[in-house]
């Protein structure tokens, strides 16, 4: 199965974006199929330039989970694919080192002959740990210290005399004196105001002078290495001397995680460690609740997500599962999709969909329309070779030019049901006649979903609201529910005794329908929809919401409202040949989809730092020339796509701090984030909707949505209305 990556922003009303793994169909996965690495889940450390190392199949390096069926019952897999029982010991979590080349010892070239002495060689290790990297003490995997900071090869740190550099976790680097005519720089590292270490570095041009180290007994080690700093240079500015730090690396001594056979961590026993790294078993099992809007934890953080049972699956038994990890810390995070390497990957298969993609909109439920080979549904990225020239792939690996015309982005449309009738299993003959019948359909245009007008994928309209199944809004008369874009629904009256609300929906304040809806037990009576006139089409749906209850609480009486479904009507795109997004021209529209293709020819910068736009938001990242490839001359790509997470109770932007893991740091271990960053899923079909069904027109609503309050109801209500107007 491809390897995959996507991140998925759950239904409203649950918590924060989150990372999601590989997705795998459980009747077409064999037991030993249910694996995970660091390309296959984004929750974990992924260092592009390693590649070749973390995906070996033996003597692999970073992190793995996988299934393994230990006790002969509920095997999880093809072979009983509506098992959801993951048994005590059957989820294993591995870890293994992995070695790392300081940034100094990289940056300048050297070897083991030229390398400093005090660094005690060229390399170091890492084991990353629950997904964020520490620092093996001693090369050993059981004793990991936190990095508080790695200078990536680009960065460097200019301070001059009585400037403090905040390093992190309490260090700091204070210089105290800068000598331009010496050359030298004299400065102290300090935790907590306590200095550590002084040190007179002379920028005399010779690494051995430059290079400045600190040792301290930690962990079991003695004389153990925690800190490298490297002085450029010495200058004079305009007004002040200045020195130049640069490939910084501090790890905290004082902060050492110990790991024991034994021991627990996150619902998991250590039942392993080795030179080599650590094992771990889920200490108790695991009973997955099937349902797409459930988060079924298995850590802290990470929790497997499931579609319902049955859908997306090949199975009416089976399901689609995949692991994920909540991001529910502010900051700045790096998604990228499926990475693949020049040398083993023809120019054919050089595409990427829903699945292999985070930028792409992925609704778990209809896994199987949108990995299908034929027929598919939703977004494709695609390289397809047209010149002859500079053809991308294993037969000519170190290949970096996309020419003009040659990545080609695809986009076809899909049914939906209304909210309101897969949650109340609804059918043609007890479908609202106003909704035009049970389906709808979406397009995904550049990774965010739009309602098509009319079907019509070159008439695209955003999405206001989607209420979810799961979710309701209690309202009391006089409230007004801000639905989004300008739109908004209020509460005029609500009548407990006559089971009635009477609401109007307004966009900037200007009225533009009003409805009285009898929660009286039926469908059809409780359901509101408004049809207008927009793009190209006429009595077009734009609207619905459903009066699920009206209730009297200790104070007030209260409408609830459920399966509201809104798109603007005012704001529609309109695509045609020709037309150009994001570098991209059209180059087809048609009843299924749209396709267009870069403008101009792509020139990959091969950096594992720099970032090779082709969209304004997307972009190629690349491993080094030669790393991380099964060739010398061959290279890894991915697209990728940078996001934000806001700390929603800061008074301002959240800064660009984020927890190491979750970031590419820009040094050789790249700790890239993968996944995909998209708005909420979108409303699941059955196995038997098929994309080709075309929804019935949309009958004409009627000016009367019900029969109105009682006499003395209404009369109150109007005067009511009339009485806030003029005061207003």
């Amino acid at each position: 199965m491809a390897l995959t990556i996507c991140l998925m922003l759950p239904a409203p009303g649950l918590a924060g974006p989150a990372i999601c793994g590989v997705p795998f169909d459980t009747n077409a996965t064999s037991s030993d199929g249910f694996c995970w690495n660091a390309t296959t889940f984004g929750g974990f450390n992924y260092p592009v330039n390693k590649h070749s190392n973390f995906v070996a199949s033996e003597d692999w390096w970073g992190e793995r989970l996988q299934y393994i069926e230990k006790d002969g019952q509920d095997e999880l897999g093809k072979n009983n694919p509506g098992n959801h029982v993951i048994g005590e010991g059957e989820l294993v979590y591995s870890t293994r080192q992995f070695s790392n080349k300081y940034e100094l010892v990289s940056e300048l070239g050297l070897n083991a002959s030229t390398t400093p002495a005090e660094l005690g060689g060229m390399f170091f290790y890492k084991l990353a740990w629950f997904g964020k990297p520490y620092v093996t003490v001693e090369n050993d995997p059981a004793q990991l210290a936190n990095i508080v900071i790695t200078q990536d090869s680009s960065d460097k740190k200019e301070l001059k005399a009585g400037d403090t550099w905040d390093l992190g976790k309490g260090y700091s680097l204070t210089v105290n004196q800068v000598d331009v005519e010496g050359d030298k720089v004299w400065f102290s590292l300090s935790k907590n105001g306590t200095e550590l270490e002084s040190g007179i570095v002379n920028a005399d041009g010779t690494v051995e002078n430059q290079t400045f180290t600190a040792t301290a007994d930690f962990g079991d080690g003695k004389d153990q290495l925690y800190f490298i700093t490297y002085v450029d240079s010495v200058f004079v500015s305009a007004t002040d001397s200045v020195a130049v730090f640069k490939y910084t690396w501090l790890i905290d001594k004082d902060d050492i995680l110990v790991i024991e056979n034994g021991d627990e961590y996150q619902g998991f026993e250590v039942v392993e460690t080795s030179e080599d790294g650590i094992a771990l078993e889920n200490s108790d099992s695991i009973t997955l609740e099937l349902d797409k809007d459930k988060k079924n934890y298995f850590t802290d953080s990470w929790y497997f997500q499931t579609s319902d049972e049955g859908k997306g699956s090949t199975s009416p038994n089976g399901y689609v599962i995949l692991p994920a990890k909540e991001l529910d810390k502010p900051g700045n995070y790096t998604l990228r999709g499926v990475p693949l390497d020049t040398n083993e990957t023809s120019s054919d298969d050089f595409c990427w969909n829903a699945t292999t993609f985070g930028g792409f909109n992925y609704p778990i439920n209809k896994h199987k329309n949108f990995v299908a080979s034929e027929g598919w549904w939703g977004e494709r990225l695609q390289y397809i070779e047209k010149d002859g020239e500079d053809e991308l792939g294993k037969n000519n690996p170190g290949n970096h030019i996309i020419g003009e015309g040659e990545l080609v982005y695809s986009t076809r449309q899909f049914s939906e049901k209304h909210k309101l009738v897969s949650e109340l299993e609804l059918n043609d003959s007890t479908a609202p006649a106003e909704l035009g019948g049970m389906f709808y359909y979406k397009l995904t245009f550049f990774g965010k979903p739009y309602v098509t007008v009319e079907n019509d994928p070159s008439q695209l309209a955003n999405i206001v609201i989607n209420q979810e199944g799961s979710d309701k809004k209690e309202l009391k008369a006089g409230d007004v529910w801000d639905l989004g874009k300008g739109y908004s629904l209020t509460v005029n009256q609500v009548d407990v005794e006559g089971n009635k609300v009477w609401f109007s929906l307004s966009k900037n304040g200007t009225e533009l329908e009003s409805g009285i809806v009898n929660a009286d037990g039926t469908v059809e009576g409780q359901t509101f929809t408004a049809t207008a006139d927009f793009g190209d089409g006429k009595d077009q749906l734009y609207f619905v919401t459903y009066v699920d209850s009206v209730f009297v609480s200790a104070t007030d009486s209260f409408a609830v409202f459920k399966y509201t479904w809104l798109i603007d009507k005012d704001n529609v795109l309109v695509i045609e040949n020709g037309d150009e997004f994001q570098g991209f021209e059209v180059e087809e529209v048609s009843e299924d989809g749209i396709v267009l293709t870069n403008s101009k020819s792509i020139t990959l910068n091969l950096d594992k730092d720099t970032k090779n736009y082709f969209t304004d938001s997307w972009y190629f990242q690349t491993s080094d020339e030669g790393k991380g490839s099964t060739s010398s001359a061959g290279y890894i790509i991915y697209p990728a796509m940078d996001v934000v997470v806001e700390d929603k109770n800061a008074t301002k932007p959240a800064d660009n701090s984020t927890e190491e893991a979750n970031i590419t740091s820009g040094s050789e271990e790249s700790e890239n984030i993968s996944a995909d960053y998209r708005a909420a899923p979108s409303s699941e079909v059955t196995d038997s909707e098929d994309k080709n069904s075309n929804p019935e027109e949309a009958a004409e609503s009627s000016s009367a949505k019900l029969p109105g309050f009682g006499i003395v109801s209404g009369i109150i209500g109007i005067m009511i209305c009339l009485a806030l107007r003029r005061k207003s």
